[in-house]
């Protein structure tokens, strides 16, 4: 067990402390989930993500205390649902709340709440560790005494335990018995992929290398119009691309540019298989939609106009077919780390057009 493990496990079971000073002092990451399907804290990833995954404009973040989390929540404008207690399918909990190594002190009804504020006794209500409410049920519903309490906080110390025990596994050198060897046991790594530019590109996975674009306009539509263009492969990578655009400065162009673009660096560098990821529902429509039909039209809409952009479209789709690609949409604006890099460098490609 690491010295960290050791000093915990002395604080947590031999010390006088109370259990809400417990909580402060143990650092383990509380997920705070301010906007999702069920708001509330969770103890684990995986609880955390059944919440968001998949839920429009979701706001959660990871913290190393329950306040913060509380606070998190509050801020956001998020309410705590008061909810029935369900049983969690996560094994571990199921086994952090079987167990019952630590040592408690006893606590009555007064101590109980003189101790613990109202504002952290709504927040282990609502997420202690296997737990989540329904968000039909009321307070009527439930008991508010400190048994109820007691018997919470408890199962908050048995998983504090038991992820202590978990995490050592992953962290501390472990030594076999009538064994030599050591075994380092490291974090699992994202796959990534070396380029010629001497840099590694992220991979998901299914093996397709990750990217994120974006295009940039300000004043889109009028004369004044300064367009960008931006690619993003990873933080600090050679391979990152902020120009201005070339021809009419507009948004659209930016995407497709920046699309093109990303597909010509990935064709060079060896790439196979490429997600592009970005934020334009017209540049995603147009590839997997619209272009086949405006080829066979002579690039020309239904209407019988000429397609706008389709210098742009006809470079675009030059490269569509020379690797595998997958489109993914994001939100802009939405805290998605490449998106938002990617939004920057076009940004500054928009600054230094000219026309």
């Amino acid at each position: 067990m690491s010295l960290y493990g050791v000093v915990l496990r002395n604080l947590l079971t031999k010390s006088k402390l109370n259990i809400y000073d417990r909580l402060l002092i143990t650092k383990m990451p509380f997920y705070a989930v301010a906007k999702g399907r069920t708001t509330g804290i969770f103890m684990s990833w995986p609880d955390c993500e059944t919440q968001v995954k998949g839920f429009p404009g979701a706001r959660y973040k990871k913290f190393d205390s329950v306040v913060s989390a509380q606070d998190f929540i509050t801020s956001e404008g998020g309410q705590t649902t008061k909810t029935k207690p369900k049983q969690s399918n996560n094994p571990l909990k199921s086994s952090a709340s079987s167990s019952n190594n630590l040592k408690r002190s006893s606590m009555s009804n007064s101590s109980v709440s003189k101790t613990v504020p109202e504002k952290i006794k709504k927040t282990l209500n609502v997420s202690s560790p296997g737990y989540v409410r329904e968000g039909n049920e009321s307070d009527d519903d439930y008991s508010d005494g400190s048994d109820d309490l007691n018997t919470i906080l408890s199962k908050q110390m048995d998983d504090i335990e038991q992820r202590l025990k978990t995490f050592e596994k992953g962290v501390d050198k472990i030594m076999k018995k009538g064994s030599k060897k050591t075994i380092l046991i490291e974090p699992p790594q994202s796959k990534r992929r070396k380029t010629s530019g001497d840099g590694e590109l992220n991979m998901d996975e299914d093996g397709y290398v990750v990217v994120y674009t974006d295009g940039a306009c300000s004043s889109n539509g009028r004369s004044t119009a300064r367009a960008g263009l931006g690619v993003y492969w990873a933080d600090g990578h050679p391979l990152n691309i902020s120009e201005p655009v070339s021809g009419r400065a507009t948004n659209n162009c930016g995407e497709i540019q920046a699309a093109t673009k990303a597909i010509k660096i990935a064709l060079e560098n060896g790439v196979k298989k490429l997600s592009i990821n970005t934020d334009s529902k017209f540049l995603i429509n147009s590839v997997t939609k619209w272009i086949p039909g405006w080829k066979r039209k002579g690039w020309k809409l239904a209407s019988g106009e000429p397609v706008k952009n389709e210098k742009d479209f006809k470079d675009l789709d030059s490269v569509l077919h020379k690797l595998q690609l997958k489109w993914i949409y994001v939100e802009a604006h939405r805290g998605i780390h490449g998106n938002e890099m990617a939004d920057q460098l076009a940004k500054e490609g928009a600054a230094r057009y000219n026309k």
